[in-house]
């Protein structure tokens, strides 16, 4: 297998492990929705908690190896981490005291935007015509598919999604600083426990409560969240292992069409034909990218 070949086979399993990634992503929504006896930081140092766990286990009888960090890496392993351990904090609120529909409209706005932002910075990448065009499709599908909604920024609870959004532009993107040298679990790990902190601390500081034991649907709720968020970070970190920041970034907003086919599964909210149109805009906009692929010689 010759270089080239090597490289577009990679493309295309990057884009699919971000494609799954984006379709797990896509029921976060919901389990923000069904884990609303916890508080912002409960459910957060809960969740990461559960996390820390199943990976903990994974490491202690011996299925995975940990890495000793390297100097070079820790700047890099602190940028990734310490901004986007408030980013899980942000999303439940917003998603907490806005519609479903706007929260995802806001997020990915500036998500796609730190995404192309950080693929300049940091690996010196460049937007070409075909990147341009999905950026243009992406977000006439977010305005055709959110149209209604857009009257309802008005709040603080705006800034929060915006922020967050951002922040998971530039924390999808410099995984691929480090996951080269370290494994996925390991990564999530460490991300993890730097949330889980934080959390721990907002809860202990206002005093939050924790929903009841016998309140088992929450428990079981926020432990698939836990479990999802395990698998959905793994297939993402993997995924930008092998494509461009900017490309995946860009292959992402796949996560709103799954989340309305799951809106539609989990609540019965209607897909109008806006959605179905959306969702095409959006689908061309994440394969375009990975068409841009190098092309064989003629041997």
């Amino acid at each position: 297998m010759n270089k080239i070949t090597k490289k577009i086979n990679q493309q295309i399993l990057g884009a699919f492990f971000l494609l799954s990634s984006s379709a797990i992503y896509g029921l976060f929504g919901i389990f923000s929705k069904q884990i609303v006896k916890f508080g912002f930081f409960s459910q957060g140092w809960i969740r990461y908690l559960i996390i820390l766990l199943i990976i903990s286990v994974m490491f202690i009888s011996g299925r995975l190896k940990w890495k000793r960090i390297e100097k070079k890496d820790v700047k890099w392993f602190l940028t990734w981490i310490l901004p986007a351990s408030f980013q899980p904090i942000l999303t439940f609120i917003a998603f907490t005291h806005l519609p479903i529909g706007i929260t995802y409209f806001l997020i990915y706005a500036t998500m796609i935007t730190g995404g192309i932002v950080s693929g300049k910075i940091f690996f010196a990448e460049k937007l070409n015509a075909k990147k341009w065009i999905s950026i243009s499709l992406i977000l006439i599908g977010l305005i055709s598919i959110y149209r209604t909604d857009l009257t309802l920024i008005n709040n603080k609870y705006m800034l929060l999604a915006l922020l967050s959004g951002l922040i998971v532009g530039f924390w999808n993107t410099l995984t691929k600083k480090v996951s080269t040298n370290y494994g996925e679990f390991q990564m999530i790990f460490l991300d993890s426990f730097s949330t889980f902190i934080i959390s721990l601390i907002g809860y202990f500081f206002i005093k939050e409560t924790l929903p009841n034991f016998s309140n088992v649907n929450s428990w079981l709720w926020i432990t698939g969240f836990a479990i999802s968020g395990i698998l959905s970070s793994f297939l993402l970190i993997r995924g930008f292992k092998y494509i461009d920041a900017q490309k995946g970034s860009l292959i992402l907003p796949m996560e709103l069409v799954f989340a309305s086919i799951f809106g539609f599964l989990f609540f019965g909210e209607v897909l109008h034909l806006n959605i179905y149109l959306s969702g095409l805009l959006i689908f061309i906009a994440a394969i375009l990218p990975v068409l841009d692929l190098p092309k064989s010689k003629m041997v």
